[in-house]
């Protein structure tokens, strides 16, 4: 009984800890991000750092990783209830026939596109999704790695609202 109850607790804790599973990204927090550009499909260079002034939200995604697009509504949705924060996609390791794809299979209303300036390393990305939540004076406030929900968003975008 004891092992049942000790192995159910043990599951409990996996799975709470996969579903929020907090990046920690030591060098980074509280430090200004490193420079990073995406290049949208109509050809323009959206610059993280020129977003300075306004609280980033800056998702890492390919279009072959599912848990991104199981994310991809949540971080939609985010966007257009928060207009006063940039959110920003950057299209990690993809090709470019699977991104024009992506793009052409799933609108959202932030722009998204592949690395053009910087790179996914610079920021400690080890597995996607991964999302950075970057202050108005450009600092990296927190990070998460996995899709994200709707209340995990959201208690990460107060970290940076105010």
């Amino acid at each position: 009984m004891v092992a049942v109850v000790l192995g159910s607790v043990l599951m409990l804790s996996l799975a709470w800890g996969l579903q929020h599973a907090a990046l920690a990204n030591p060098p980074l927090l509280g430090k200004t991000a490193p420079r990073l550009a995406i290049q949208t499909p109509n050809g323009e260079q959206v610059k993280v750092w020129q977003l300075q002034g306004k609280p980033v939200v800056l998702n890492f995604w390919a279009s072959w990783c599912a848990p991104c697009v199981q994310e991809l509504p949540v971080l939609s949705n985010g966007s257009a209830a928060h207009p006063g924060i940039a959110f920003v996609g950057a299209d990690n390791r993809d090709t470019s026939g699977g991104f024009s794809t992506f793009e052409q299979a799933h609108q959202h209303p932030y722009p998204a596109g592949p690395i053009v300036v910087g790179s996914y390393q610079s920021y400690g990305v080890a597995g996607l999704p991964a999302t950075f939540f970057i202050d108005a004076q450009g600092r990296v406030t927190a990070s998460f790695t996995g899709p994200l929900d709707a209340p995990t968003l959201n208690h990460y975008l107060a970290l940076i609202s105010t």
